[in-house]
């Protein structure tokens, strides 16, 4: 048997360090960190629109989390149904690159419909005209959230939109060169009761620029933490793996000696950069499962039980995430809630999984 062995620049191409092939695999995919990191950047600044368009459609809208896959530009938005409307818009400043977004032309109407109530129907001019107003709002909130997150001058630029009647009648190569890309799929759920799906596709290559800033500004700023972040991450995912047993006590040595002096003292002055992204505050007074008959049957005067008993403290949850409970109050003619008390880190923790 020959055993060969290997030089100094297939070593560096195997460890992901250097190489021409591995810059090809590496366009291509994203590791799982790189993907939580983009995730949670895409949430964040997605939902700090929801501001702008809770304003602009008079209704209070909410965006879900994004769900995210990479794709050849030859699949790029294979699940979206036909026939939609395509936006393409630019990233210029901190970061560089091509967006791609699509919206189903019965989500457009709807969308018309709340902002023009008198608007006709299917009236493609209208129609762009308000996808236009929508996509800019939206994402220049989005790029000034970006922007204070990753502490660089970030904007967005809406570049061409038209109507895609089959999938192939949008070629992405015609557009760029760019051969992978990662597709972010996510709602507008407006007042609960009309959801509108989008479709967010920006470059692999856009993507590794903003998780490397994103990552570069974290640990420079509070390595130390970065550290600790990891190995919780670690001892998290080997305690799903082992039995229901034994995750009790990995909890509780992940979330020990957590008093009001220590989280003081580890907070990182970092933090400053996330204070200007708005946070949507919800009191939920409580909740109730009924049948379908018994919705149908609702009236005006009708009375709905729900499942919490009176003066029994109310839920505060931030972007739908319950962090602490307290008691209605009014003041002056509104409404308001006493905070009474507050989850603690390990509680809050765990909601959020």
């Amino acid at each position: 048997m020959k055993t060969d062995k290997l030089s100094p620049d297939e070593i560096k191409g195997l460890l992901g360090q250097g190489g021409t092939d591995n810059e090809t695999i590496s366009e291509s995919s994203l590791s799982n960190r790189e993907m939580e990191a983009l995730s949670e950047l895409l949430n964040v600044s997605l939902g700090s629109s929801s501001t702008v368009l809770t304003t602009l459609f008079t209704e209070q809208v909410t965006v879900s989390n994004t769900k995210l896959s990479i794709k050849r530009n030859d699949q790029l938005l294979n699940n979206t149904k036909e026939p939609f409307i395509v936006v393409l818009g630019e990233y210029e400043g901190g970061i560089n690159g091509l967006q791609i977004l699509s919206v189903h032309v019965d989500d457009v109407q709807t969308m018309t419909n709340l902002i023009h109530k008198d608007s006709e129907e299917n009236h493609i001019r209208k129609q762009f005209q308000v996808v236009e107003e929508v996509v800019q709002q939206m994402f220049t909130s989005v790029s000034q959230s970006m922007s204070t997150v990753l502490d660089q001058e970030v904007s967005h630029s809406l570049s061409s939109m038209d109507l895609i009647e089959t999938l192939n009648d949008f070629p992405v190569t015609k557009f760029t060169d760019e051969e992978w890309f990662v597709e972010a799929n996510f709602q507008l759920k407006i007042n609960t009761q009309e959801h509108m799906t989008l479709h967010l596709c920006i470059p692999v290559r856009l993507a590794k620029q903003v998780v490397g800033i994103l990552t570069d500004s974290l640990e420079e700023g509070h390595p130390e933490e970065t550290k600790e972040m990891q190995f919780q991450s670690t001892t998290q995912t080997d305690a799903a793996s082992k039995t229901d047993e034994a995750a009790p006590n990995i909890q509780s040595v992940q979330f020990s000696n957590f008093d009001e002096s220590g989280s003081a003292h580890a907070e990182p002055n970092n933090l400053d950069m996330l204070l200007d992204i708005p946070l949507q505050v919800t009191v939920e007074l409580g909740r109730t499962k009924r049948m379908v008959k018994e919705i149908l049957s609702v009236s005006q005067g009708s009375i709905i039980e729900l499942d919490k008993l009176a003066g029994e403290p109310v839920d505060i949850l931030i972007n739908n995430k319950l962090i602490a409970v307290g008691e209605v109050v009014v003041i002056d003619e509104n409404f308001g809630v006493r905070v009474t008390d507050i989850l603690s880190t390990a509680e809050r923790i765990s909601k959020l999984r």
